[in-house]
């Protein structure tokens, strides 16, 4: 098998690829809801609200595949089920996992759609980066100084804005329209054409516009939308959110800006004439992108009083919350149906007994040591000690020896040390050759007997009475399906079934706690 093939065997890569697949609904989900909400809400609800939203619902999109990969993997990795790769035998060529059912192919396709997927994220966080590095490029690049007079209207709309950075105003001969460059030292240019073509109103609305980006630290927001847009990039309801988020935050800026400026017509004015061109190599690294040009001035032309009260905010973010309420509880249901679904087994680590139908000889087991050549002491435990009785037959094997010697129940003690009880019994035959006293002894006393009755040898997690759950073999024998058991009275090595098995079931005894994340194994 190639390195590639291993690769997409491992559990975690196979994981990553049904992830990608719930995301497909779970986003679509997401998007439905962020629209019901808004539209339910669009008469009172801001553009900072709406902005708010925006964010939020975005940011679900970026959390539920996280959530829904650890609700997958999370039991695995706990319990080291899935740590090692996923046997070839039952992969196609590819190393995908061949299911039992419908979906096979799809799995089969998995390791397919992760390399696509792979290779998008790949070229789109590229272009996120070149972005970014052409941004810093307008940096050092065709800009000069700002003039005095244009310095002093800045820094007095930055100190009346309420900006506490320290930012600076170039003019640029590249850029067509007013942007800004960085998050940790922001730098607002301001086109040449800026100077000749606008009034000097014009001009500080414009410069406003530029400082609510960085008020509001739109630009590191727009890196991070480039990174979840590049990582989600296939699901087209992330880049409709994100475009949506786009569009209100330009509104959010256009608020501030005329709320600082007083002249929503002239600031509309100004967006008409240096904004109706925007440089498409500046889509991916400036925070002043997006929305319809347009619509932005309309609105303007046309603006109505808007209501910024605490209420309207906190309505919004309440009705925010219960959304994400409901998109959580519906991806947890969706990732546990998902967890539960086939585990591989290797068959020389596991052992497998048949149900039948007999008598069922109840004993409990002790150990103990040889007190004289006719009597031997055993340390019974006190979880099955109520039914032990004087008179009771026993039988009593050596350390490293077949011999089987018979007795009975003689005495047993009152006092309990470290959880145990000492139960006597007078042996009826010989000693085998070379046993002195002292010698360590193994125990079995028999304290009844069930007639006719089911009986299966008895598994790790059986106890006595209580319900549980085997791995039954399926008839063609290469899978084995969780069925749920009633238990009954247990022996040393054999337990009572009620319910759930019948005589002829095949099923796992050994320890497959690792896979209790799954209702079905396929045995390798």
């Amino acid at each position: 098998m190639s390195n590639f093939q291993v690769f997409f065997t491992q559990p975690a890569v196979v994981h990553l690829g049904w992830i990608l697949l719930h995301f497909l609904w779970q986003g679509t989900l997401v998007a439905v809801l962020f629209a019901v909400v808004r539209g339910l809400t669009s008469r009172w609800m801001t553009a900072h609200a709406r902005y708010v939203l925006a964010c939020f619902s975005l940011a679900v999109m970026a959390f539920v595949p996280i959530l829904t990969y650890g609700l997958l993997a999370s039991d695995s990795w706990r319990s080291g089920a899935q740590i090692a790769p996923i046997p070839p035998s039952r992969m196609d060529w590819s190393g995908s996992v061949a299911p039992a059912g419908g979906l096979d192919n799809l799995q089969r396709a998995l390791p397919w759609l992760e390399l696509v997927w792979f290779t998008g994220v790949v070229v789109l966080l590229i272009r996120l980066v070149r972005g970014t590095l052409f941004a810093e490029h307008l940096r050092t690049n065709g800009v000069c100084a700002a003039p005095d007079s244009l310095n002093e209207a800045f820094h007095r709309i930055a100190q009346q804005m309420g900006v506490g950075r320290r930012v600076r105003l170039m003019i640029s001969s590249i850029v067509e329209v007013p942007v800004v460059i960085g998050w940790f030292r922001p730098l607002v240019l301001m086109p040449v054409a800026a100077l000749t073509g606008l009034a000097p109103q014009q001009i500080e609305a414009l410069l406003a516009h530029e400082l609510a980006h960085i008020l509001r630290h739109d630009y590191l927001v727009n890196v991070l939308q480039g990174v979840v847009e590049a990582v989600l990039f296939y699901h087209p309801a992330v880049w409709w959110m994100s475009n949506q988020l786009r569009k209100e935050r330009e509104l959010c800026c256009d608020d501030l800006a005329v709320a600082a400026s007083g002249d929503a017509l002239g600031y509309a004015h100004a967006l008409a004439d240096l904004e109706s061109s925007r440089p498409a190599h500046a889509h991916t690294a400036i925070a002043a992108n997006g929305g319809s040009l347009l619509s932005r001035i309309r609105r303007l032309a046309e603006r109505q009083p808007v209501s910024h009260t605490a209420l309207g905010t906190l309505a919004a973010f309440s009705v925010t919350l219960i959304v994400l309420a409901v998109v959580g509880g519906v991806v947890v249901k969706g990732a546990q149906r998902s967890s539960a679904s086939v585990g591989v087994v290797q068959r020389s680590e596991i052992w497998v007994d048949t149900v039948k139908r007999g008598d069922l000889t109840v004993e409990v087991r002790g150990l103990g040591t040889l007190t004289t050549n006719t009597t031997a002491e055993l340390k019974i435990p006190m979880a099955v000690m109520k039914e032990v009785q004087v008179g009771q037959p026993a039988s009593i094997q050596f350390a490293d020896r077949k011999d089987v010697v018979s007795g009975k129940v003689t005495t047993i003690s009152a006092g309990v040390t470290d959880g145990t009880r000492s139960v006597a019994v007078a042996m009826s035959g010989a000693l085998p050759a070379g046993v002195q006293q002292g010698a360590a002894v193994d125990g079995i006393i028999e304290i009844g007997r069930l007639k006719n009755v089911i009986i299966v040898g008895r598994p790790v997690e059986g106890q006595a009475n209580s319900s549980g759950t085997l791995f039954k073999l399926a008839p063609n024998g290469e899978e084995a399906v969780r069925v749920k058991v009633e238990f009954g009275r247990p022996s040393v090595n054999t337990i009572q079934i009620r319910s759930g098995l019948e005589p002829g079931d095949k099923v796992i005894l050994s320890d497959m706690s690792p896979f209790k994340a799954y209702d079905r194994v396929m045995l390798k």
